[in-house]
């Protein structure tokens, strides 16, 4: 019985220590300090100043070029080229039919050889005028002035010396007429425009191709005024032709034109340093 007593005790002493234990506050752990991660300044990408591009149009020009024409009417015997190739100075181009020319060169040249005859006459004759007046023709110093004027007139004399003028003048005439039945290439260059055949009839002066030269070929383009300032004598350029847009040429401002036309422009010209593939009249982009 003191036993079971003791057991009881013990056993009401330790739920009232329990019921204690649980009516205590527990304490709750102290918060993890959060870690304060500084944030780093963005650093702002440094702005490149970007460089204005310019563009514009223009056109390819030849700064040499000649149109050719024969000065007859006459059939054409042969073309010696076709449009696109390239000749050199003095390279027939085409020639006419002579026979004609030379048929005239023969006329006049007989003309001057009668006319030389008939002042050889009037030379005898103008001797014979002087020696009527007393005078002798071996002594011309000693001839009066009058006397000699009267002598070239009654003989003929002066009238054989003009007459012999004027045949040695259509001489000349034709035989200019006969060297430009054949029209040759003023200096190297590339067919163009080429308008005649064989056998078709000259047109006096009217061209029948045209010689332009690949050598010194200059870009013509027009710059707003208030751009004029950035295009000074000198300023270099790139080029890119419109039919071949992978190709670059470079150009250097030569030229500009001190007029300004009705749409505030002004026409400047720029010379390249290469041309080869490029044709008169070729549109083209230009790029500063």
């Amino acid at each position: 019985m003191k036993r079971f007593t003791i057991l009881l005790m013990a056993a009401m002493a330790l739920l009232s220590c329990r019921q204690t234990a649980q009516d205590v506050p527990q304490e709750q752990p102290a918060p993890a300090a959060e870690k304060v991660v500084a944030e780093e300044p963005v650093q702002q990408a440094e702005e490149i100043p970007a460089v204005a591009e310019v563009r514009m149009t223009g056109k390819v020009v030849a700064s040499r070029y000649a149109d050719l024409a024969f000065r007859q009417s006459l059939p054409v015997a042969r073309v010696m080229v076709h449009n696109g190739e390239k000749v050199r100075r003095g390279q027939t181009i085409a020639a006419l039919e002579v026979f004609t020319l030379e048929n005239a060169l023969q006329q006049q040249t007989l003309a001057v050889e009668q006319a030389e005859l008939q002042v050889e006459q009037a030379m005898l004759e103008k001797q014979d005028v002087i020696i009527s007046q007393g005078y002798d023709p071996e002594n011309m110093a000693a001839v009066p002035a009058m006397v000699q004027s009267t002598s070239e007139v009654k003989s003929g004399y002066l009238l054989a010396q003009n007459q012999l003028a004027m045949a040695n003048s259509k001489l000349d005439a034709a035989r200019y007429d006969h060297r430009t039945s054949i029209v040759t290439a003023p200096f190297d260059g590339v067919v163009a425009n080429l308008a005649i055949q064989a056998n078709q009839l000259s047109q006096p002066g009217v061209p029948i191709c045209r010689i332009v030269s690949q050598e010194g070929m200059e870009v013509e383009f027009r710059v707003i005024e208030t751009d004029l300032d950035s295009f000074p004598i000198g300023t270099v350029l790139h080029v890119v032709p419109l039919s071949r847009p992978h190709s670059m040429y470079e150009a250097t401002v030569v030229e500009i034109n001190p007029i300004v036309d009705a749409q505030g422009a002004v026409l400047l010209r720029a010379s390249l340093q290469s041309s080869e593939g490029l044709f008169d009249g070729m549109n083209v982009d230009i790029v500063k």
